[in-house]
């Protein structure tokens, strides 16, 4: 049986490349400071391609205190082809700064938030994201002291008390405010929102901010309590049509609800956004936007939420100019506050002007 081959060491490329190990670290760690030739500098370059060299990432992070390694919690976001763009942005950002992400999947262990830190803080992280795939509250995250972490998409619920972390969502209850001046500026007046059946966050703000904005044109809000899925949205609108005054206008929790709203109006003889105008939220991926006719929707910046909160991180790991000190001369505190996303209009072709009495 062949023996495995060796794995070049430094050694190996001082000798062929012809010059001291203390150049070749020099060279391979970019501190050469005018003190190596360029032509040295090539040779090492050259040496250590050919042999195939890589640098030990241990060592490296044994020498400088830190892994460049960051820990992602999610409860399903990585396997969800809509929020893992989330994870998918976290990561990128990560990568720009040479930074490797490291994804625990609470949906696919049977681990705890607590268990997923304690596994990733052996791998020695050097900070944590949690994220989830909905906008839920959560309790403190037990996680070992010293390791900064970053809340995406959830906040910590109310038995935290004075407790804080960094945490990142979506402005639902502006992009609730948008999506109902958007029915408003085309002329409606008999607007309803299809709510979701529970009190989740996303219920919560979106209500207050449909409620909110008809308040300051003059206007009282009706709230149906419809549940959050196409059948949901079909039933109630299907009820909704058929009274005697009917809405002209459907503000939807989700964009599953609204196209249930569509096919409602569709089996009432009713055309979309003609006789009926409908708003979603979410803007969800592969769906949204091959409705009949296309939906307007408000969109989740997942994006732009995971970019956020991986920056975030990085800046408490990495802090640079003003940031890097405080007043006293130590690193500034990690900041403890809530980070809101804006949600942007997506227009398309479901929102139209009321139709003549």
């Amino acid at each position: 049986m062949t023996p495995p081959a060796r794995r070049p060491t430094s050694a190996d490329v001082a000798a062929l490349a012809g010059v001291s190990r203390a150049t070749v670290s020099m060279v391979l760690n970019g501190r050469v400071e005018g003190t190596v030739a360029a032509a040295t500098q090539q040779r090492v370059l050259d040496a250590a391609e050919q042999l195939g060299y890589t640098r030990s990432a241990l060592a490296i992070s044994l020498k400088q205190q830190h892994t460049r390694t960051i820990g992602l919690i999610t409860d399903e976001i990585a396997t969800s082809p809509f929020a893992g763009r989330m994870a998918r942005a976290a990561s990128m950002t990560a990568a720009q700064r040479d930074y490797l992400v490291i994804t625990v999947d609470l949906s696919l262990r049977d681990h705890s938030v607590a268990d997923a830190a304690r596994l990733l803080a052996e791998r020695q992280v050097d900070g944590l994201i949690y994220a989830t795939m909905g906008r839920v509250r959560v309790p403190v995250p037990q996680i070992p002291p010293g390791l900064p972490l970053v809340l995406l998409n959830c906040e910590l619920d109310s038995a935290a008390g004075e407790e804080q972390l960094p945490t990142v969502v979506p402005d639902d209850y502006h992009g609730a405010r948008r999506a109902t001046r958007r029915l408003l500026d085309v002329g409606h007046e008999r607007i309803v929102m299809l709510s979701g059946d529970d009190r989740s966050l996303a219920v919560l703000e979106r209500e207050a901010g449909f409620r909110d904005e008809l308040a300051e044109a003059g206007m009282s809000a009706r709230i149906l309590a419809a549940g959050w899925q196409m059948d949901d949205g079909y039933r109630t609108s299907r009820s909704l049509l058929a009274e005697d005054q009917p809405p002209t206008g459907l503000f939807c929790i989700r964009d599953r609800v609204a196209a249930g709203a569509i096919h409602a109006a569709a089996c009432e003889g009713l055309e979309v956004p003609h006789d009926l105008s409908v708003i979603g939220f979410d803007d969800e991926d592969f769906f949204a936007e091959k409705l009949t006719p296309p939906l307007t929707t408000m969109a989740l910046p997942h994006e732009q939420m995971g970019q956020r909160a991986m920056s975030l991180l990085l800046e408490r790991l990495e802090p640079t100019g003003d940031r890097a000190q405080g007043s006293a001369g130590e690193p500034e505190a990690f900041p403890r506050e809530r980070f809101l996303i804006d949600c942007p209009l997506v227009e398309r072709e479901s929102v139209g002007r009321p139709p003549l009495d």
